[in-house]
């Protein structure tokens, strides 16, 4: 469903920069490599990544971050989706051919 608005919520837009640079890092990143790469002060970063630790999003390595589990299973329930889509789809296809 399509929102009716196109006002942004800059606590999601925080949450995506945030999110972003610790998936583009090899190594676990620490509050202050994320404030200084993202532009949003070291407050703010600290509590949104309370926040998504909490909810699975990121996990505490040592003095860093990584992406979470809860970021991982939906990643992975987004591949069986497609997947599942591709399967439907190569079926009909078969389908097609052999009327």
């Amino acid at each position: 469903m399509a929102a009716k608005s196109c006002r942004k919520i800059e606590v999601i837009m925080v949450a995506d920069q945030i999110l972003s640079v610790i998936g583009a890092a090899k190594v676990p990143v620490s509050i202050a490599d994320i404030a200084r790469s993202t532009g949003i002060s070291t407050d703010s970063c600290f509590r949104q990544i309370g926040t998504m630790e909490e909810i699975r999003w990121v996990t505490k390595i040592g003095a860093g971050y990584i992406l979470g589990g809860r970021i991982s299973e939906l990643r992975a329930r987004k591949i069986a989706t497609l997947e599942a889509q591709r399967d439907a789809i190569d079926k009909q296809l078969t389908e097609l051919q052999e009327a």
